[in-house]
């Protein structure tokens, strides 16, 4: 990789180094001879949703977004391929990016305090970069586009039915659409001592409603562990949404980022789901691919909760959600109230931690006793893997009335016990947070 680096720069790599994180994309952390401290964003083994931009395009947006005055990195080359895969090399922005430290951390006290402000002033800044600067951004659909993304999951989720559902009869449809970043939240930004210093990884930008983006940081995903501070773990929201609407000229409602919040968690599950298909597919096999389509249980008890809080289906709405070929809108008058295990199964869970032993472990271990009891954990697992059922079909009959219409009385309580159930199993200590 040093080399292939060495070749696409132009110039002698001192160090280069895979830093960690990143769901698809990787980050390299690139020291030249020549003293430049830059960082190579390069294409991973696949993408979490179907509208992910190519580098190129991102580095685009990366330079119109510094042009409009946004704390985005200098982008500096497009690269091409490089060992293969697309790449950009931009500035490596100093701060801290982890966002369970951001909102723990105590020397980043300060920060927290000046976030909320600085993340509405560079919002108002991203939406308003012209649109016609960024043509090759999508303007579609978002309830339609995140329908066809769970459709491409092939297994069925009420909960996530009933929550596009709910969304679909609430979300506003006559606000203009703006450049929007898609991604933006703690995780996505560069934090030190004194606030923002970088906002990163631009690659689900679109044209959007602006209260997408304001919305996104309220996620509870995205709070990472404190869950009082609605505002991204570290403050609540109302200051945060003046501050934006006085620079933006907007008029959005705390009871509009509800239902944007609903979505976003919506969102949230399916890319968790759309994930774990890359490792269950083969094309990119990683047991932290794999565990996120158990984990996506959380956004759906997430958004089933915030539902019961803001309201029931609202009755008679004229939207009216597209129903594809993969969820029929046939519908018998009976369903099965059985909770359905999500893939991956515990066969093929077992499976990813044996992979991952033998690739990416094993080579590491020099000691002898390690190695032989790492093998005899791996033959453990493989025993596990092998003894385990395979993957059995779903029951998707309330699937398919949540998307016809036919949504029983008793739908959400019945869902929510589901979800709780695949909890228990997946992620017991999340049921702490309720």
């Amino acid at each position: 990789m040093k080399q292939a680096l060495e070749e696409a720069l132009g110039a002698k790599v001192e160090r280069a180094v895979l830093l960690a994180g990143g769901a698809s994309k990787e980050a390299w952390a690139v020291d030249t001879e020549d003293g430049r401290e830059l960082l190579v964003r390069r294409a991973g083994g696949g993408v979490i949703h179907a509208g992910t931009l190519s580098l190129r395009d991102e580095f685009e947006v990366l330079h119109a977004a510094r042009e409009a005055g946004v704390l985005a990195p200098e982008s500096i080359a497009y690269l091409g391929e490089v060992a293969g895969r697309e790449a950009f090399v931009m500035e490596r922005v100093r701060g801290e990016t982890i966002g369970r430290r951001i909102v723990q951390r105590p020397e980043l006290e300060d920060a927290r305090r000046a976030l909320p402000m600085q993340m509405a002033e560079q919002l108002a800044l991203i939406h308003a970069i012209p649109r016609e600067r960024l043509p090759a951004l999508a303007d579609d659909d978002p309830i339609e586009r995140f329908y066809c993304e769970l459709d491409s999951v092939g297994e069925p989720h009420p909960a996530i039915e009933l929550g596009l559902r709910w969304v679909a009869e609430r979300l506003p449809r006559d606000r203009e659409h703006v450049v929007t970043h898609g991604d933006f939240r703690l995780g996505n930004l560069a934090v030190d001592e004194n606030g923002l210093v970088g906002i990163l990884d631009w690659e689900f930008a679109h044209m959007g409603d602006p209260a997408e983006d304001v919305a996104w940081p309220l996620v509870r995903a995205w709070r990472f562990g404190v869950d009082g501070e609605r505002l991204a773990g570290i403050a609540q929201v109302e200051p945060y949404l003046a501050r934006y609407c006085e620079l933006a000229g907007c008029d959005i409602s705390l009871e509009e980022l509800q239902v944007w919040e609903v979505f976003g968690n919506v969102k949230w599950a399916i890319g968790a789901l759309r994930q774990s298909r890359r490792h269950l597919s083969g094309k990119q096999r990683s047991v932290e691919l794999a565990i996120l389509g158990r984990l996506a249980a959380e956004m759906e008890y997430e958004l089933l909760d915030l539902i019961e809080r803001h309201g029931p289906r609202r009755r008679g709405s004229d939207r009216s959600p597209p129903v594809p070929d993969t969820v029929s809108p046939t519908v018998s008058d009976t369903f099965s109230t059985v909770s359905t295990a999500d893939r991956p199964v515990a066969g093929e869970l077992a499976a990813a931690v044996r992979e991952f032993l033998q690739a990416e472990l094993l080579p590491t271990l020099d000691d002898p006793r390690l190695r032989f009891r790492t093998l005899v954990a791996m033959n453990a697992l493989g025993i596990v893997e092998r003894e385990s059922p395979p993957p059995q079909d779903h029951d998707w009959e309330l699937a398919r009335r949540i998307r016809a219409g036919d949504v029983p009385e008793d739908a959400l309580t019945l869902v929510k016990q589901q979800v709780r159930d695949k909890l228990l199993v997946a992620s017991p200590s999340y049921l702490d947070r309720y």
